[in-house]
Formats: C-alpha cells, structure tokens, sequence
C-alpha cells in the first residue's frame, strides 16, 4: 500500500495509519527513538525551517516511494508540508495559505481583511517604539512571537516599563482582548466545512472541555466566525484549530491554525463524538470523506498536571483518581528525584488527566476532583 508522509511525529496519527493499514514515512527535525523508528517505513530527517530548495530535495527522494498523502502533524511543519505537497503535484493546504496559517503577522492581516473582529496588531517591521506602541493598542497588551505555537515567547504587559524600546525581528504586539478564551476544530472537505466542534478552556492553557457548553445562539455565531477564518485564511482541506475570544460583542479572531490540535483535544474530539480524529486527519488527506458526527454523546474534558519548577519529592494519588466515577486516563510523567523545569508552553506537562461525563457540569466536577487527587510535590 502506498505509504503516507508526516511532516512531524505524534503518536496517535501513527496509531491509526497501523490501523488503516497505511505505512508511514516520517520527515522529523531530530531522529525518533528506536521503539518509533521501528513502526515506521522510512525517515528523512530535515531542518523545518529550511529554505524552499531543501524541500524540492526532499519531494525527489521520496517521489520514488510514491506517497499517498502528506499530513502535517505540527506546527512548525505546515509550511514544510505544503512545500512538499506542491512539489509532488499533491493537492491540499497551498504554501500561501499554510504561511498565513503559521505567521500571526500574515493571518491577523488576512482575518482584518476579511472584516473579522480581531486585535490591533504592531509588526516589528513598523519601526514604532515602545512608546508609540503602548498609544497606538494601550494597555494592557500582548507581546509574542510572530511565529509558534503553544503560547511560549506570549506575555501580557501592563506596565509600559515593560514594553521594549523596540520591537525585536519577528516579534509582534497586540491590543489585549477581554474576552471568555475558546476553540473550534474542523474537518474540511473540498472547500467545505464537514464537522465543527467548540471547546470550552476551563482554564486557558491548562483545561478544555468537549463541546463548550454554549447556548444556540452563541454556539450558531462561534462557528460561523470559525467558518468565516477558514475561509479567510485560504484553508480548503484538512483539520483546523481555531483560537477566539467570546466578548459581548461577539466572537473575536485569536489564531488559526492548520494542523491537529494539541492539548490532549484530540483524544477529547474522540472519547466525545466517539469517532477516532486521527484516522479522520489521515483519510481527508488521503482523498477519502470520513463519517463524523454532527453532535457528541458525551462530554470530555482533561487538565495538565505541573507542580511548577523544582525536584519532585513524591507522586501519591494516581491511583486512586484512577478509579474515580468517569476517570478515563490518569497519566504522570515524572517520578521523585525528577528536576522539573518551568512550564513555558501549553505543551508542557509532567502528566494529565482525562475524564468524561453525562453533561458539561458533572465531566468538570469529575475533572477537578480527580486532578485534586493527584499531588506531584517539588521541592
């Protein structure tokens, strides 16, 4: 069977290529250990950021194995993957759409010229000082990086002390938006949205829950803002994340991106709706249009366990959050004598906890009982 490409590793897109039967040839910045490396059909290491030349290369050394599909799986490979879809002939995420679904810089452009509500942005490139920034959006504002994922290089500032002289290459400020932090992922197909789904963060950064509890009217103008970014971005195939805010008026543009969530949404999307999102990812590449659901049977929700920075002197509780009412997975990372660092990035955790309940109300009390449960202690 033709094997399908992934720019990026993730477990659970290998897990369901195994599945459908479908060998898998990585194309990874760093090598993956033996265990994954012996799942998979092939591995060709690159430079995610490399210039688009490096990625003609890579389209010829694997054109000889014929692939099925390329699939982005990270963040920093949605660029890399439209590189190579291109230059194999392969439809999908074009490299236009894809650069404005991975620079901030390009897609809150794109998101105002559509007449999306969304924040005021100053680029680096629009030589204001400090000074001059903090008129222009006010405070408190929002500096980050122009590029990543995860909120790492992210900070609010309230104090114009705070605000550098200039604005470094690659960096960028935004007004700040008071509003109620949300999600919505899609599947789309030739142009058309064939499942969405909004995620309530119980906790930015730290919880979700799956779907968002919102009323009709709400919920009906969340997903068509999150249709209206699609569009706007260029996005005509694949699975999106979309970041908004909920404000009295209205739902206001964060980020979208091209790629699957992280933050443990993914196995949420699945143990909700009960469909696998993976395989979903992987067959809307592949050409095929996957059964979804149009409502879930449940609610799921999960939260990351980070004791903050230090030396972990004990784990106790994973057990018994185990075996509480709706406890789905109970996962801990790290054991006594582990230096933990500071957590710099939605992607970091020392463990999680997933549960899943009859409403939105009783998934979120289970949730918080069972991280309660749950105590990494540092030093």
């Amino acid at each position: 069977m033709r094997p399908v490409v992934t720019v990026g590793l993730r477990p659970g897109a290998l897990d369901a290529a195994e599945r459908l039967g479908r060998p898998v040839v990585a194309v990874v910045e760093k090598p993956p250990g033996p265990k994954t490396a012996a799942r998979l059909a092939g591995v060709v290491e690159a430079e995610f950021g490399a210039p688009p030349d490096r990625w003609r290369r890579v389209a010829d050394d694997l054109r000889a194995l014929d692939p099925a599909a390329v699939v982005a799986l990270t963040e920093r490979s949605v660029v890399p993957a439209a590189r190579l879809r291109h230059a194999l002939g392969m439809g999908g995420l074009t490299v236009e759409a894809a650069v404005r679904c991975s620079d901030k810089r390009a897609m809150k452009r794109a998101a105002r010229a559509a007449g999306l509500a969304c924040a005021d942005v100053v680029e680096a490139d629009d030589g204001l000082t400090g000074a001059e920034v903090v008129e222009r959006l006010g405070l408190p504002l929002v500096l980050k990086t122009a590029v990543g994922s995860g909120g790492r290089g992210t900070r609010i500032v309230v104090d114009p002390a705070d605000v550098p002289g200039r604005l470094a290459p690659g960096e960028m400020a935004e007004s700040f938006v008071d509003g109620v932090e949300m999600s919505v992922e899609t599947f789309v197909i030739d142009g058309e949205t064939v499942f969405a789904n909004p995620t309530a963060y119980l906790a930015p950064g730290w919880a979700s829950l799956v779907p968002a509890p919102l009323a009709p009217d709400v919920r009906d103008a969340v997903l068509a803002h999150a249709e209206a970014a699609r569009r706007a971005l260029g996005v005509t195939s694949g699975m999106t994340h979309l970041e908004a805010f909920l404000t009295p008026d209205g739902p206001v543009f964060g980020e979208l991106a091209a790629r699957p969530p992280g933050g443990h949404l993914m196995p949420l999307l699945g143990l909700a709706y009960g469909v696998d999102p993976w395989e979903a990812v992987l067959r809307v590449a592949l050409g095929e249009t996957p059964e979804l659901p149009t409502r879930a049977d449940r609610v799921a929700a999960a939260r990351i366990l980070h004791p903050g920075p230090g030396t972990v002197r004990a784990v106790e509780g994973v057990e018994a959050a185990r075996a509480m009412p709706g406890v789905e997975a109970v996962s801990v990372r790290v054991r006594a004598g582990v230096e933990v660092g500071p957590r710099e990035g939605t992607g970091q955790e020392a463990g999680h906890v997933i549960v899943t309940g009859a409403t939105a109300a009783q998934a979120e009390a289970r949730l918080a009982a069972a991280a309660a449960a749950v105590r990494i202690e540092v030093a």
